[in-house]
């Protein structure tokens, strides 16, 4: 099966791209809706729930290895 015309590729559409929408709740940027400047960002401690947990987790831990 041999052919003497070898493949040539289609030519690009002109015209527009459609695009879908973007997810529900997910942020957009307009023109008209510059990023603007807010005041600095400030943090606040939460607290030292963290090493609570790690220190029950280690307790309990142990106390399960001492029981069984």
């Amino acid at each position: 099966m041999s052919s003497s015309a070898s493949y040539t590729a289609p030519a690009p559409q002109q015209g527009r791209y459609v695009q879908a929408p973007p997810p529900a709740g997910y942020p957009t940027m307009k023109d008209d809706q510059l990023p603007q400047s807010h005041g600095p960002v400030e943090t606040k401690s939460k607290g030292d729930g963290f090493w609570k947990g790690c220190c029950a987790a280690l307790c309990c831990c142990c106390m399960l290895d001492a029981c069984f």
